[in-house]
């Protein structure tokens, strides 16, 4: 007898039955392959159940309801997958195929699409594109074999070290507030700061930096500081009278260091006396008495003018604020008398130790 496709494995088939001993749950153990629900008649408790109320399909059987161990179930095949047919080659076209059935699990790894054959426009865009991809730089228009670009923004530079061919040989205006190891020799203009100077010490209004680099406090001689006042008025002296006993020229100084010097110079001029007369000049330290002098004596006639100078050395025992003044009178003579347009200065000069 002739057939159209296959030749049956089996010419005759057999009904079977299979009883299940194990009964609790839903899911269950076919012994023989079936394609679908109604391959099996299904009797739980002696009852048949319909074949909306499980599924069959292979070797495994689920219920709808789950079954107890109090249940008795089994089932007569009624229709049984005992053989394996392979569709005759090229026998297979498109109707027999299911929309969607093909899926990506049954396209082979190493299958060689044609592009032909996919849905794809001409352009690729980012989110086509796995964020694991290893592009090669080939495939990538405009970058070279090292994966540089002559325009690479430096903002998307992350890592790395430019070589100097990189940046131009005349380097743009920039702030160097972030310059933090800048060769002294590289400073063609500008100011240093004093604390940019490699040094020791401390520097202050007293301190001078010398040739070794090292802050030192002014000696030798040196003048620190200067205060000075002087004064012109009409005097009348007589010996029991000095002249600024009633104005005080005075001067103030601050000694910078407890070691330093004060140098005191007194000048006075256009007191007139009588002949025979002498000027008279005492210094003050506050109220010690420093020393006087007698000055140059008047010994021409009348009204001779007579200017008078003098000068002290004191060492101050502290470091605040010392006054000095000067007195003067003229004394001698038959009347002690003089007088004038006198122009008085007191300077105190403070010498470092």
């Amino acid at each position: 007898m002739a057939y159209v496709g296959n030749i049956p494995a089996e010419a005759y088939i057999s009904l079977s039955s299979q009883t299940f001993t194990t009964i609790n749950g839903t899911g269950y153990t076919l012994s023989s392959e079936v394609t679908n629900s109604e391959d099996i008649a299904l009797f739980l408790n002696d009852v048949r159940q319909k074949p909306s109320t499980y599924t069959a399909t292979g070797t495994t059987l689920t219920m709808g309801t789950a079954t107890t161990t109090a249940d008795a179930m089994y089932c007569v095949y009624l229709g049984k997958g005992i053989q394996t047919v392979n569709p005759p080659a090229a026998s297979v076209n498109t109707a027999e195929i299911a929309d969607g059935a093909v899926t990506n699990a049954k396209v082979d790894a190493s299958a060689a699409v044609a592009y032909s054959k996919l849905n794809l426009t001409d352009s690729i865009v980012n989110a086509d594109i796995n964020s694991s991809a290893a592009i090669a730089t080939s495939k990538i228009t405009g970058l070279a074999a090292s994966a540089t670009t002559d325009t690479t923004d430096a903002s998307n530079i992350g890592s790395g070290t430019l070589p100097d061919g990189r940046f131009p040989a005349t380097l743009p205006t920039a702030s160097g507030a972030n310059l933090t190891n800048l060769n002294a020799t590289n400073l063609a203009t500008g100011s240093v700061a004093t604390a940019r100077l490699a040094s020791t010490g401390t520097a202050s209004a007293t301190t001078f930096l010398r040739g070794d680099q090292a802050w030192a406090e002014a000696g030798g001689g040196k003048v620190l500081q200067v205060v000075t006042a002087t004064d012109s008025a009409n005097y009348s002296v007589t010996s029991t009278s000095f002249v600024n006993s009633s104005n005080g020229l005075t001067v103030a100084i601050t000694p910078s260091s407890a070691t330093s010097k004060i140098f005191v110079q007194v000048s006075i001029a256009n007191i007139f006396g009588q002949g025979g007369q002498n000027l008279f000049m005492t210094i003050y330290r506050d109220s010690t008495n420093l020393g006087g002098s007698n000055g140059m004596g008047i010994n021409g006639g009348f009204d001779e003018s007579v200017p008078c100078s003098m000068s002290i050395l004191d060492s101050p025992s502290t470091t605040s604020a010392t006054t000095y003044q000067v007195y003067s009178k003229v004394t001698g003579g038959t009347s002690d008398y003089g007088n004038g347009n006198a122009v008085s200065t007191i300077t105190a000069f403070e010498i470092g130790a």
